[in-house]
């Protein structure tokens, strides 16, 4: 990690030398990826209102994935066997943000012959050359203490999205060290790089998407060997369907369907508690939902397109309320769907999970409630 980040501020040139510095490398960023990643730097400086300490955070974000980079390609070099690495059929689950996609993931994850990698696992997808258990229980703790320090910023995270170490989370993570993922303008205030990336051709995030994934898969071949499938989701991939199917030729994909009106609001309300860790001051209700609107419409138009690429056996749609109502019974119906039934383990194993972090969803009202954040 670069350490004095703060000292070069957002200004991107400066950003880019100083981890080229760091890291030993003559760029730490491919020309594809100069785009996005001047957008958010540019986005980071002029529109999310961060706070020092927030500022800090920002930039040590940036230089953790402009590592990633460059211990990616080391990896690749490095692990000749990788590319025997097959992934196949993978399952993406998908819908409209904070609208039940996390709920699926978590439930799916509970049944035999599926793979979902866990939270400390998609923030550390490059490991050293040898893994050992060591190793492994440092992942596990640095990403408890992060996801404690986060919780203890914004209480409010804690109930809004449950979060543990070596639960399943959303693969966005593996967009990040491409700067192509719409999570940063939920953490941060960006308009214009909300803008940008949805103007953007994702196809190369995809397939460093593709890249990453098989350095975890390769972690855990020897349950794909065996016949398991990754499950994995993420809300933004309805923005972007074609560039994923690209990546992912033999894909299924689970859609979430909600109200717009309750996904909009769930969703600014996740930004709230999200932005005020890093803003020196919250934004305005009103244009939160304004904010997430724009977000929340192009999901739903990118999926609309999307979707007409896959044929009907490969696309499995969940409503929202009926999920809502009897979450196990969804979780059998979605077994017999991928032919992977759930068995009484695995339903007992959901229904402990369930109960343990309040993962029952609520009805939300008609009408769009009046929230004050």
């Amino acid at each position: 990690m670069l350490h004095n980040h703060s000292m070069v501020g957002f200004d991107e040139q400066r950003l880019l030398g100083a981890a080229a510095a760091h890291l030993g490398v003559e760029a730490p960023l491919e020309s594809m990826f100069r785009p996005p990643f001047s957008a958010l730097v540019a986005g980071l400086r002029e529109e999310a209102g961060l706070s020092q300490v927030g500022s800090w955070r920002a930039g040590a974000r940036l230089m953790e994935a402009l590592g990633q980079r460059v211990a990616l390609r080391a990896f690749e070099d490095d692990t000749p066997a990788l590319a025997e690495v097959e992934i196949r059929a993978p399952i993406f689950i998908t819908g409209m943000p904070r609208a039940g996609t996390y709920l699926v993931h978590n439930l799916l994850a509970r049944t035999p012959g599926l793979c979902a990698p866990r939270l400390w696992e998609l923030q550390r997808p490059i490991p050293p050359r040898r893994i050992d258990e060591r190793w492994i229980d440092r992942q596990i703790r640095s990403t408890r203490t992060a996801v404690e320090q986060v919780y203890a910023a914004s209480p409010e995270l804690r109930r809004l999205h449950p979060m543990a170490p070596t639960s399943p989370e959303a693969c966005s993570w593996l967009l990040r060290a491409s700067f192509s993922t719409l999570d940063y303008a939920l953490r941060w205030h960006l308009p214009s790089y909300v803008e940008q990336l949805l103007d953007a051709e994702p196809r190369a995030a995809y397939r460093d998407h593709r890249r990453l994934l098989r350095v975890l898969a390769y972690r855990h071949r020897y349950e794909l060997r065996a016949g398991a499938r990754l499950v994995l989701a993420d809300p933004w991939h309805l923005c972007h369907l074609d560039a994923l199917l690209d990546a992912y030729p033999d894909a299924s994909l689970i859609r979430v369907q909600t109200d717009r009106a309750q996904a909009i609001e769930s969703l600014a309300r996740t930004c709230w508690a999200l932005q005020r860790v890093d803003a020196k001051r919250p934004r305005a209700p009103a244009e939160l939902r304004a904010y997430c609107a724009t977000l929340v419409d192009a999901a739903r138009e990118g999926g609309a397109r999307g979707v007409a690429r896959l044929p009907a056996w490969r696309l499995i749609d969940v409503p929202y309320t009926k999920l809502c109502e009897d979450p196990l019974a969804m979780l059998e119906q979605l077994g017999g769907a991928i032919q992977l039934p759930s068995g009484a383990a695995a339903l007992d194993d959901a229904s402990r999970w369930l109960s343990d972090c309040g993962q029952l969803p609520r009805r939300a009202p008609a009408a769009q409630p009046r929230a004050n954040y």
